[in-house]
């Protein structure tokens, strides 16, 4: 018994001292976060640690792969709303480009605004001479388009290029002629259009110089061949003799009028085939009507004194007339040498640029003063407060002849080299670039 009691008292110790030791409630009081789990655990013992370890390790997992699922996700959401920010600029930037160019086309189709360039030449004058150099007989045709290859570019450059095609052409080789009577072939045409000309005058002194078959064959040639060029100054009926010729581009509608003062004595068969300056009252009529269907009135006349460097009475008064009537620019030929140009006002204060004369840019003439033309270059501008020249000048050109080498050249660009066997060496004086520049300037004051 006393054994047992002894036992029984020393288990009953035991039991109060390890109720003692435990209290689990100061283990964990006031302790939150990683750090006051792995203290705890360490307080309650090795395998509590070990649990808890565990736990920790397992939250901090979590913890991580949320923190990390968290960032991603905003990463995307970010990369998200830029790709969106990005692709809404790029909308708005393109609708902003589309609705530019809505607007242009819009302004173009309504004719609120444009600019237009145009370069016109003087007299195309073909000589037997010209026409001979230019004979293929391996193919049996003629080549006119050496007469263009050192000024194509320019002429190329323009909306719209003019030249005075002052020679008739013909379908029959066995009609070409010269001076007094000219007849051009045809194929003087294909030249033309691959220099870059787009527009055409026909009515000059020469015009009937083959009577009614010139003028067939250049309407039928043009017609059938180039339909896209703009012939003037001839007409095959009558109803074509009262339609106003105009001309689109850029938005820019311009009123293109050809007229001659004569037909060298001749008298075309019938008034409509050719526009004669006596025909005045409906040219000045027809002018007055452009001006209410054109936004720029372009007229250009075959008119002058043939090798003076002035324009005459008569071509001041007519011209006067013409601005009076509405004309803005007008470009005269028919001289052979060139004469001056600028604006001209009239007594009532109307104005127009005027060309009296371009000269000639290709002949085989022999004097000097006629190897010199003039490219009347224009910029014409349409915006909201109406249309006008906004810009223009006066090119100088030489017609260089020298054995097969036979073309238009710039001034700027000619030398003393090509100048010096030049065939008007033999024919008139010596020519130079000094003494072109001084007639240039003495002539024009340009």
């Amino acid at each position: 018994m006393d054994k047992r009691r002894k036992r029984n008292a020393l288990i009953l110790v035991l039991c109060i001292a390890l109720i003692g030791c435990w209290q689990p409630s100061a283990a964990f009081a006031g302790v939150k976060g990683k750090g006051a789990s792995r203290a705890a655990a360490e307080a309650a013992g090795p395998g509590a640690a070990a649990v808890t370890e565990t736990t920790a390790a397992a939250e901090e997992r979590t913890s991580t792969q949320e923190t990390a699922a968290v960032t991603e996700t905003a990463a995307a959401a970010e990369e998200t709303a830029a790709a969106q920010e990005t692709a809404a600029e790029t909308t708005t930037a393109a609708e902003t480009a589309a609705a530019e160019t809505a607007a242009a086309e819009t302004a173009a189709a309504s004719g609120q605004s444009g600019t237009l360039t145009m370069i016109a030449a003087g007299d195309n004058l073909i000589h037997k001479t010209i026409v001979d150099k230019a004979w293929r007989p391996e193919t049996g045709t003629h080549d006119f388009s050496f007469l263009y290859s050192s000024i194509g570019d320019l002429i190329r450059s323009r909306d719209l290029a003019v030249i005075n095609q002052e020679t008739i052409f013909i379908s029959d080789n066995a009609l070409i002629s010269d001076y007094p009577a000219f007849g051009t072939p045809q194929a003087m045409g294909e030249a033309l259009v691959d220099a870059g000309f787009d527009i055409v005058l026909s009515a000059t002194n020469h015009t009937w110089d083959k009577g009614f078959r010139g003028v067939s064959d250049t309407l039928n040639y043009w017609k059938t061949a180039h339909p896209e060029i703009k012939l003037l100054g001839i007409h095959e009926s009558p109803e074509a003799f009262n339609t106003i010729d105009y001309v689109e581009k850029n938005g820019i509608r311009l009123a293109l009028f050809n007229y001659t003062y004569g037909l060298n004595g001749f008298s075309a068969s019938q008034y409509y085939l050719v526009n004669l300056l006596g025909q005045k009252d409906k040219f000045l009529s027809d002018v007055r009507t452009a001006e209410a269907n054109a936004d720029m009135t372009v007229c250009f006349l075959h008119i002058g004194e043939e090798y003076q460097y002035q324009p005459t009475a008569y071509q001041k008064g007519y011209i006067n007339d013409l601005i009076e009537a509405g004309a803005d620019l007008i470009i005269c030929a028919h001289p052979h040498v060139v004469e001056p140009c600028g604006v001209v006002t009239t007594a009532s204060g109307k104005s127009a640029l005027v060309y009296y004369s371009c000269g000639n840019l290709v002949s085989a003439q022999s004097k000097l003063p006629r190897l010199l033309g003039g490219l009347a270059d224009v910029t014409i501008t349409k915006d909201e407060s109406g249309t006008r020249i906004t810009a223009w000048d006066f090119i100088p050109t030489v017609t260089h002849f020298s054995g097969r080498d036979v073309r238009a050249i710039l001034l700027k660009d000619y030398t003393d080299e090509l100048a010096s066997i030049h065939h008007v060496n033999m024919t008139d004086q010596p020519v130079t670039t000094g003494k072109l520049w001084s007639l240039w300037h003495q002539i024009t004051g340009r």
